[in-house]
């Protein structure tokens, strides 16, 4: 299980995703990744070196539950269809007044 209590989460750890989420992390702020991709949450994992600052999963629920309420998620997905299936994807376990925010080419 994640340890409990991020301040930010990142979902998306393709080159762009794991770039931004070492720099907030390297600002201060304890950061969490999630990607589908088993390869990508491992080298994100490598990369942030600790854990308490800058883990990542592939699993949605872990990732949710990791974050500090109210959470704050940027989505640095592909555009289009991609960013509506993550937003259906998260609705189920996010309350309000939690913050998602699209950092990708969608219009």
């Amino acid at each position: 299980m994640a340890k409990q209590g991020y301040d930010f989460g990142l979902i998306g750890l393709g080159v762009m995703g794991r770039n931004f989420i070492l720099n907030v992390a390297e600002k201060g702020f304890k950061a969490y990744g999630y990607d589908l991709d088993r390869e990508k949450v491992s080298a994100l994992k490598e990369e942030g070196g600790d854990l308490d600052r800058v883990n990542a999963t592939d699993d949605l629920k872990t990732f949710i539950s990791a974050l500090q309420q109210p959470r704050k998620i940027m989505l640095l997905v592909p555009a289009g269809k991609i960013v509506d299936n993550v937003i259906e994807d998260l609705l189920p376990h996010i309350d309000r007044g939690d913050l998602i925010i699209d950092g990708g080419n969608s219009l």
